[in-house]
């Protein structure tokens, strides 16, 4: 079984809900946090930018300079 976007975006809330991070310290938390049933199939590096940047476009996340945060919005929900 491969892992849906969604579970992509929800290893990513996770991770910044602990602090900020940059794509490789998030694709190395991602691919640590996948259970080996849910391998990722293709390039994960890839599908970790394309989910921040649908978590960006939907304001969940801020990237300033290359580092990714939870919107503030996000965090107050969390």
């Amino acid at each position: 079984m491969s892992c849906s976007a969604s579970r992509i975006n929800q290893l990513i809330l996770d991770q910044l809900a602990v602090s900020e991070k940059q794509v490789l310290s998030l694709v190395v938390a991602v691919r640590k946090s996948l259970d080996r049933s849910e391998a990722a199939k293709g390039d994960l590096t890839a599908m970790v930018k394309s989910a921040l940047r649908r978590l960006i476009a939907s304001k969940e996340v801020i990237d300033v300079d290359g580092m990714y945060s939870l919107a503030p919005s996000t965090v107050e929900q969390q």
